[in-house]
Order: C-alpha cells, then sequence, then structure tokens
C-alpha cells in the first residue's frame, strides 16, 4: 500500500457524554478519516453533538458487555486502523500526528497494535497514574470479557504489538468522586456476572479484589486477590503478564496496609519477584514499607533495585506505580541514603530531582543539611559552605537573582546549616537583607 493511503477509523463507545463528546471527537481532525460513536443509552445531548460534529452514530442496547458494544463498533469501521478511544481520552496534536505516521509504516509488518504511553489526570490536570496501552490497532482484531475488556487474537498467539510509548502518549482526565462510585458499582456488578460464569477465573478474581480495595474493603479484597494467586496456572508464572503481575502487585498492597506479618508479605514478595523479575513494582512497595518502619537500609536497598529495574525493563505494561511516582522515590531513596548515613548518594539523589525541579524546597533543604553533616564540608566551616554555594550557583541557581538567593536561603535556614546561611548573607544587600529578615522575622 502506498504512503499516504493508510486510513484510521476512530471508535468510542459512550453513555451521557455530552460535557466530553466534542473534545473526543475534536482531537481526530487531520488524522482519522471517520468517526463512528455507538451510543449505549444516553439521555443528554450526545447524540445531536456527535452527529452535528459529522461522526456515524449507531445505537446498541447495553446488554452488560463491553466487549460486545465495542465489537460492534469495529463491525462498521471501514479502514485498516482502529483508534479505540473513550469519551474523556484524547491524543495531542502532535501525537496523533505520530500515529499517522507508524501506522503507515507498520502497515505492511506483523504488528498488530501500537502500545502508547497512558496518562491519567486528576479534575486538575496533575498526573495521577500513568501506564501502558493498546488502543490502536488492526481492524481483524476483537475485544474479549465482559469488563477489564482486552484485545484478543483468534489463534493460540501473542498479540503483536509496536512499542511507540516514547512518541504517543493517550490522555486520559479524571473522574469526579461521584462518577467513580458510579463506575465502581458498575464493575463489580460485571466481575460477579463473569465470576458466575467463569468461577475459577484468576482474571475476575483479581479485578473483584481490584474492586474492593476501591472500596477499602480490605478483608474481602485479601481474600478475593489469594484466590486469584491460588489459580494462576503453572504455565502463566515466569512469563511475563500485566494482569497477573499486578495481581499479586494488589496482594503486597493489602497485606501491607493491613499490617500482616512481615513473614508472609516476604513470603509474597519472593514469589512475585521469583516469577515476574521484570516487575519494578514489588520492590518500590517494600521500600515504602521497610522506610516507613524506620527501616532505612533495607528501604535503600529495595529502592535502587526498583529503579534498576525500571532501568533495565523499561515501564511497557509493567512498573506503573513506581513510574507514576518516580520522583517521590528518588526523594525516599534520598532520605533513606541520609540515615544511613551515604551522604554521597543522599546529595546525587537529590541532585538528579533538582536537575529536574531546582524549586523543591524540601529536597534542597535536605541537600543542605547532608552537605552540613559531610565532614569534608563542615570541617572547612566558612570554606566548605562556599563551596557548597560554589556548586549550587554551577549547577542549579542564578545568585544575581533576588528569587534564587532567598530560596537558598530560606533551605540553608531550615536545614541548620549556619555557615551556609551566614556566606549567602553576605550576597544580600544592606536593604535586600533588612526586608528579607523582616519578611522572615529574623531574630523575633
Amino acid at each position: 500500500m502506498k504512503r499516504g493511503q493508510v486510513k484510521i477509523s476512530q471508535c468510542m463507545i459512550v453513555k451521557n457524554e455530552e460535557k466530553n463528546i466534542e473534545h473526543a471527537l475534536s482531537w481526530g481532525a487531520g488524522v482519522v478519516s471517520e468517526q463512528i460513536v455507538v451510543d449505549t443509552g444516553s439521555t443528554d445531548r450526545t447524540i445531536d453533538i456527535a452527529r452535528r460534529m459529522g461522526a456515524k452514530v449507531y445505537e446498541f442496547p447495553w446488554i452488560d458487555d463491553f466487549s460486545a458494544a465495542k465489537n460492534f463498533a469495529i463491525s462498521k469501521a471501514r479502514y485498516e486502523w482502529i483508534a479505540f478511544l473513550d469519551a474523556d481520552e484524547y491524543l495531542a496534536p502532535e501525537h496523533g500526528k505520530k500515529v499517522l505516521e507508524y501506522v503507515e509504516m507498520l502497515q505492511d509488518t506483523e504488528a498488530e497494535s501500537l502500545l502508547t504511553a497512558w496518562v491519567n489526570l486528576d479534575n486538575e490536570g496533575n498526573v495521577k497514574d500513568v501506564g501502558t496501552q493498546s488502543r490502536i490497532f488492526k481492524r481483524h482484531l476483537r475485544y474479549k470479557g465482559r469488563i477489564h475488556e482486552h484485545l484478543a487474537v483468534a489463534e493460540e498467539r501473542l498479540l503483536q504489538v509496536a512499542d511507540v510509548t516514547e512518541d504517543v502518549t493517550i490522555y486520559h482526565t479524571g473522574y469526579g468522586e461521584r462518577e467513580e462510585k458510579k463506575k465502581r458499582g458498575r464493575n463489580l456488578k460485571l466481575i460477579l456476572l463473569e465470576l458466575d460464569e467463569h468461577p475459577d477465573s484468576y482474571e475476575m478474581w483479581g479485578y473483584l479484589g481490584q474492586e474492593h480495595m476501591a472500596r477499602e474493603d480490605w478483608e474481602q479484597a485479601e481474600e478475593a486477590l489469594k484466590r486469584a494467586v491460588t489459580l494462576i496456572p503453572l504455565e502463566g508464572r515466569g512469563v511475563y503478564d500485566i494482569t497477573l503481575s499486578v495481581t499479586m502487585l494488589r496482594l503486597l498492597q493489602v497485606l501491607i496496609h493491613r499490617k500482616a506479618d512481615e513473614a508472609e508479605i516476604l513470603q509474597v514478595y519472593g514469589q512475585a519477584t521469583k516469577d515476574w523479575p521484570e516487575e519494578a513494582d514489588y520492590d518500590y512497595l517494600l521500600a515504602r514499607y521497610f522506610a516507613g518502619r524506620g527501616d532505612f537500609i533495607r528501604g535503600e536497598q529495595h529502592l535502587k533495585q526498583g529503579i534498576g529495574i525500571l532501568d533495565t525493563y523499561g515501564t511497557a505494561c509493567k512498573s506503573m506505580v513506581l513510574a507514576g511516582e518516580i520522583r517521590h522515590a528518588y526523594e525516599l531513596l534520598a532520605v533513606c541514603c541520609y540515615n544511613n548515613q551515604n551522604l554521597t548518594d543522599a546529595i546525587r539523589y537529590t541532585a538528579i530531582l533538582l536537575k529536574e525541579d531546582p524549586w523543591l524546597m524540601s529536597t534542597l533543604t535536605l541537600m543542605l543539611r547532608t552537605f552540613s553533616r559531610d565532614p569534608a564540608i563542615a570541617s572547612k566551616g566558612e570554606g566548605g559552605a562556599q563551596q557548597v554555594v560554589l556548586l549550587l550557583e554551577h549547577d542549579f541557581y542564578d545568585f544575581s537573582s533576588l528569587k534564587d538567593r532567598l530560596f537558598v536561603f530560606q533551605a540553608a535556614m531550615a536545614s541548620g546549616y549556619q555557615e551556609l546561611v551566614e556566606v549567602i548573607g553576605k550576597r544580600f544587600t544592606a536593604e535586600e537583607l533588612a526586608a528579607v529578615e523582616q519578611a522572615l522575622h529574623i531574630g523575633n
């Protein structure tokens, strides 16, 4: 097929999405060649808006089956590739262009789906979670599963996926509390229906455990997740699969939350890391567990191990918790190193954080506190403090800026590094210092 002839059909299923439908259809302009909207029972203006925007609208009665509705939408598509995003998801314009480039490049290959990055935004637009998704795929594929549906191939083989997570991200706008509660109620109903039909489905028992976690019903969550683990087939262990890995991860989370015996927590951790060593989140959970108990030695050990796994295996369908909280992980690692007297690494990790964002007051304060405890720096008194200023000036801050000087001055005070306070204080004019002292109530 010639370049430029590969086309994409945008598909979605909707119900009462009048707030989102216009944006959901707008991102596809210039990217997709048709837009198919399957409505499952809207009572608002969703259908009218979709038709006004030129989408092909079909109605499909809701039968408690996400795959049935999605597969109906795919059946109406004309083109080689499908982009199946929800009404509250979108691609940035530059990422849409990248999708076009990739589907043209991959059209005549064995690739059946694009694995993209996925970012969940809260109601303020802040990143809540990150992960990966396969939402752009060839038309011959179909969904499987009443709830937590996934793409499946007819043959007993793996889906052929092209990893484009570095170039393409799907953004998902956050649910409000009311919508979250409605979603949980719907999901629980569908999971129980699936379990009635497939009582030995480890996937559904795992999803049931997650639903109980969302409801903060920790005892039932533990029961469901343990049932899921006992049903995982032997052939599923040792071969990475996100559903299996996340089931063990959720069980670890529940056991830690319920303050289970450390021996049981370590037993689950040991089994999980043995079967799925590519997953960094197990170590991240253990690191938070130990650091929270004041065991900074094991906290440091597990954080370094988790970050190493993340660097080695990446985040494609794995390590979503650590990837989403990577800044917090480095902050915690710096704290662990500091408490373990590993001052060199504490400086290194705070520097990594400040390179990304120099306005992290707690991180800068920890760095300066670490410098003040470093014998090689502290023994030089004011001369050592001057070395620290030169380092900060070279790598992070512009000391000709009053804002930068004031920020570092405040961090020096918070850290208790008196020599550094005095050295930086000399960088202020008399008028500036008087204003700073008045603003900070120094000496009162």
